[in-house]
């Protein structure tokens, strides 16, 4: 058991105790009471200084990483502070239902340690590829789903030992995060890597708030619009497709659920949970967002190389090779817009762009 999980231990026999054991609604307004007593400015969220204080309050302390990984897991969206719903959700394990977990979250956690330990030791360390393979052998109809019985063979035949039926079942709903009574391949990889890392929620953060320029919290087909040229996509160069639906083609990919038209971050973040689940390394990881969102940055592996990088002469006559920062939606005709942008990155005197 790590350190923020101790906490989490603690915090939860606290509010228990405090509160005469009483049921789940009590707990719960005992915790909203801490809660806005250290909400200063009644915002109905909380920063880190505002957290440290909460767990002061509730008896909890612990080092200053366990903190900040108890911080982040709480952090559902990467906004730097904590609502009551996420502090809540986090502490008393609830879904995105509201229901408390069915289970133990230790004992589902230590079993999936177990089968993760079992990859790696069969893989040799290969991670993702390893599973792969074992997934597609445990799959006996190849549909590429597991039902609970292939989950269990499949786990009994990878050398996962001691499982009872109840275990099974806790793993199952651990994994199956779309309730279909299977388990995909994005789930399992998903379930293995536990919840993504805060590195990689914040690079999603840095994607999402391209799209959502104005801050809303919410992004459309307009958002999308002003970002993507899809006069170039083949379908409507082929008249195929009208640039509108391809536009509709791009809201969908990052849709869950009955499509409404806006994408959420959460939305956003889901989407790219799936996409991490197939990525081990987090260099890789950080440089197909920066690459897909033209961010510039990050470093060695991980540096963006996808932003325009062109020519500027000066009036002097002397040139530079400059890249247009963060150039999505800039496109190769902009030169006004490009020399905008690098007037703002402090290149000054343009005479001329050479693309």
């Amino acid at each position: 058991m790590s350190g923020a999980d101790l906490m989490e231990k603690r915090i939860r026999e606290y509010i228990e105790v405090k509160s005469g054991f009483g049921d789940p609604v009590v707990q719960e307004r005992m915790l909203a009471r801490e809660f806005r007593l250290f909400d200063a400015d009644s915002s109905g969220e909380i920063d880190m200084e505002e957290f440290i204080k909460v767990l002061v309050g509730l008896n909890c302390r612990g080092s200053n990483d366990d903190i900040d990984e108890l911080f982040d897991r709480y952090d559902a969206d990467c906004g730097g502070t904590i609502t009551y719903k996420e502090f809540c959700d986090g502490l008393f394990k609830k879904d995105t239902t509201g229901k408390p977990d069915d289970g133990d979250v230790n004992v589902t956690k230590s079993i999936v340690q177990q089968v993760k330990n079992e990859i790696l030791r069969r893989g040799g360390g290969n991670g993702l590829r390893s599973a792969a393979m074992l997934l597609k052998r445990m799959d006996k109809d190849g549909s590429g789903n597991l039902d609970e019985e292939e989950l269990k063979e499949g786990l009994e035949a990878m050398g996962v030992e001691g499982l009872m039926e109840d275990d099974v079942v806790r793993l199952m709903n651990a994994f199956d995060k779309d309730k279909s009574g299977k388990i995909s391949t994005e789930e399992f990889f998903r379930g293995l890597q536990g919840d993504m890392k805060r590195r990689r929620k914040l690079l999603v953060r840095m994607a999402y708030n391209i799209l959502d320029a104005d801050g809303s919290g919410e992004v459309t087909i307009h958002d999308i619009r002003g970002k993507y040229d899809c006069t170039q996509h083949p379908k409507v160069q082929a008249g195929e497709m009208t640039e509108d639906e391809a536009l509709e083609e791009i809201l969908d990919t990052y849709e869950q659920g009955e499509a409404d038209g806006i994408i959420t971050f959460q939305e956003f973040l889901e989407y790219y949970k799936d996409v991490s689940a197939g990525i081990d390394s987090e260099d890789y990881f950080e440089l197909m967002i920066r690459n897909a969102w033209h961010m510039s940055g990050g470093e060695g592996a991980a540096a963006c190389t996808s932003c325009r990088r062109v020519l500027v002469t000066h009036s002097d006559k002397s040139e530079e090779v400059c890249e247009i920062m963060n150039d999505l939606g800039i496109g190769p005709k902009d030169i006004d817009l490009m020399k905008e942008k690098l007037t703002q990155q402090g290149v000054i005197d343009i005479a001329k762009i050479t693309i």
